[in-house]
């Protein structure tokens, strides 16, 4: 056995992906690797205790699925047969195998066969190379006291990493770092006197409702022990992990993790070493088959896909969305093609009620998240019901790199929905862009990680409600404003040409259904006016006429005013405001504009100072207002939070508001020094290369 301490796991188990390269596709690969790698560590779990369960079933008392076996494995699974990797034989490997893992647990047999390895292996087996395969795994040491279950998820990671889009295009979304994992755990715990210091063996829930490997949920874990094992504490408080996973190797990779795991960390007790710590980790689509419908969790720890379309689920979560606010979905309807803010909701929804000792949930996210979505959409609909809920506790910029698969900027939101009174009402925002350390070698996308002490700087920040240059507290009101529209009157004079009236026949149908005779009808009045200017009043009472005398088909009277005035019509300031028939004023729409007022300012007094010394006749127009929408076709209700008012309620998060630093440009004198010194040198450079 190779020394731990010196063994490169992931290159010795990537070895066996060379060898057998000429018969097994990358593609493959996650049929391969990763559930013989888990089959090693389920192995070595259990080598301990193999011979008293062997024993035990060759006394034939117990059924092969009696979870009794449990109490002599040590483990929430165990294994009836005498098999090992390192004992199938060199030939018939693959039926050996099979019956090796027939004879796991029910819940173990499960993990094993979702990676679908079978057909993989008969493959190996016809080429003579499984029994090699088995061998050389069997030579690995992946128990759980060798391999932490972080290092497991680097062997996945590393797959991911060299054939993610091979594998599946959802696989590489995007694997938690272990830096950023314990950052989100420590802002998800912090404050929480109860969980951490209780000895009561109290029990707390905690979900991740796109749980991947469980690698959150694990990483989460071992802090949690760590800072129990300091306070040394006989019962702390006991977490029960729950998640969902779409991908089936990804679930199972979680699953596996888990089921080596007890639910007191490194108690002895034999009733909790048989507890199964992976029973509540769940296949399928978070999205539209909520497998926890009605269940809600004291802690949230996720890092949903960033950009994922959801239009295969969109028929789900449109039923879901139909119930409004009796469902996950009810504050907003978020773009197709990225499906973030649908996790969001979710998360709000499956925070414990306060009555029950509140909810808290920490979520890595995208940018896209604070700000996309202009007002009355779905994102500012989302945003809008989060802060007038006042979830929204915490959110942290982290650097960029620091993602195996992407170098794009990360947030962690933290939720909380019992919120202590100093922090009611206001979102505390953290600028930790700058909190990296290099990374001595890059791991895919991955430059930096945030160290220890950088961490810990957040979390102090966080914990202290720091209102500092890097951190400012901020009342939920400052993100919303109303969006209000503005008009401004039509100055307009109409100057018909006959060489132009052809244009009027071809703007619209109703135009275009025109009689050859009501076409002469508008010819003629445009040649009795041709070099006249006149003005918007006199072209509506021209068409009082002009009406009277075509024939049907024919438009209305305020198209064939819009017609005329498009194809004659010059813009002019001296001309007066124009008035329809009625004597309403008509407003000029190329002048049509917005204005986003802060959220309790008055629209009047806004408007005084910011548009009309500017634009004195602009109005706000009242008839835009902030409403819900009933959308028809699709049954969904849009803006629900709508509350009749002027203007349509908008939301957005800009960090650079708050942390923007002016820097002065460079003097244009020491530019031009600079290009002039580098033209100089690059000239004798070249003098010297061709001499």
């Amino acid at each position: 056995m190779a020394d731990k301490s010196a063994f490169d796991y992931v290159n010795e188990i990537w070895s066996i992906a060379n060898y057998v390269r000429d018969v097994i596709r990358p593609a493959d690969y996650n049929k391969l690797i990763l559930p013989f790698a888990v089959l090693r560590r389920f192995e070595c779990a259990l080598e301990p205790t193999r011979e008293a369960v062997s024993r035990r079933v060759a006394k034939g008392a117990w059924g092969d699925d009696d979870p009794m076996y449990c109490a002599l494995s040590g483990h929430c699974f165990y294994n009836v047969t005498s098999f090992t990797l390192s004992n199938l034989g060199a030939t018939k490997t693959c039926d050996a195998l099979m019956a090796y893992i027939n004879g796991f647990s029910a819940n173990a047999r499960e993990v094993l066969q979702r990676f679908e390895m079978r057909q993989t292996c008969e493959k190996l087996d016809e080429k003579g190379m499984l029994y090699e395969v088995c061998t050389r795994f069997a030579d690995f040491d992946l128990g759980p006291d060798a391999v932490s279950d972080r290092m497991m998820t680097d062997i996945y990671e590393h797959l991911i990493q060299k054939y993610g889009e091979e594998i599946s295009q959802d696989a590489e979304d995007f694997m938690t770092p272990k830096d950023v994992a314990r950052l989100a755990t420590a802002l998800l715990f912090a404050n929480e006197d109860t969980l951490l210091n209780a000895d009561d063996g109290a029990i707390r829930s905690l979900y991740d409702g796109s749980c991947g490997t469980c690698g959150f949920i694990c990483d989460a874990l071992d802090q949690l022990d760590e800072w129990h094992e300091k306070g040394h504490f006989k019962s702390p408080t006991k977490i029960v992990p729950y998640g969902q996973e779409l991908e089936d190797a990804t679930w199972a990779m979680g699953k596996a993790a888990l089921m080596l795991r007890n639910i007191a960390g490194g108690s002895d007790d034999v009733l909790d070493q048989m507890t199964d710590l992976s029973a509540g980790i769940m296949r399928g689509d978070t999205l539209d088959d909520d497998k926890f419908a009605g269940r809600t969790f004291h802690y949230q720890l996720t890092n949903p896909p960033y950009g994922k379309e959801w239009r295969k689920e969109q028929p789900g979560v449109f039923d879901e969305m139909k119930n409004g606010f009796g469902g996950r979905f009810g504050a907003g309807k978020p773009d197709i093609d990225d499906g973030s803010m649908l996790f969001m909701q979710n998360v709000a929804a499956k925070m414990a009620p306060v009555g029950e000792g509140g909810g808290k949930a920490a979520i890595v996210l995208s940018g896209s998240p604070l700000f996309n979505g202009d007002a009355g959409s779905g994102p500012s609909s989302i945003r809008r019901w989060l802060f007038s809920e006042d979830l929204v506790d915490c959110i942290v910029k982290l650097p960029t790199e620091i993602f195996f698969r992407t170098g794009i900027a990360t947030y962690i939101w933290v939720l909380n929905n019992h919120k202590p009174d100093n922090r009611k009402g206001y979102v505390q925002l953290i600028d930790a862009s700058e909190e990296k350390t290099p990374l001595r070698k890059t791991q895919g996308n991955k430059r930096y990680e945030v160290s220890e002490d950088q961490a810990a700087w957040i979390v102090r920040t966080y914990v202290d409600g720091h209102d500092h240059g890097k951190s400012a507290m901020v009342p939920v009101e400052d993100f919303m404003f109303r969006k209000v529209t503005t008009q401004r009157p039509l100055h307009i004079f109409i100057e018909p040409k006959g060489s132009s009236v052809d244009e009027l026949f071809s703007l619209n149908a109703p135009m275009r259904k025109l009689t050859e005779s009501s076409r002469d009808v508008l010819s003629a009045w445009a040649e009795k006016n041709e070099g006249k200017s006149l003005e918007y009043s006199d072209v509506v009472s021209s068409v009082e006429d002009i009406h009277k005398k075509i024939e049907k088909p024919k438009p209305s009277k305020a198209d064939l005013v819009a017609a005329l005035v498009k194809v004659f019509g010059r813009r002019d300031p001296s001309a007066e405001p124009a008035i329809d028939a009625k004597g309403n004023p008509v407003f000029d729409p190329e002048l049509k504009d917005s204005e986003n007022v802060p959220i309790g300012m008055d629209i009047d007094e806004y408007m005084a100072s910011e548009v009309l010394p500017y634009a004195p006749d602009a109005v706000v127009d009242g008839s835009v207002v902030d409403e819900p929408k009933l959308d028809k076709k699709t049954g969904l209700t849009s803006n629900p939070l709508g509350d009749g008012e002027v203007g349509i309620v908008g939301t957005s998060i800009s960090f650079n508001r708050y942390f923007y630093r002016y820097e002065k440009p460079r003097e244009p004198e020491a530019i031009a020094k600079e290009i002039l010194e580098l033209e100089d040198g690059l000239s004798e450079f070249m003098r010297g290369f061709l001499s």
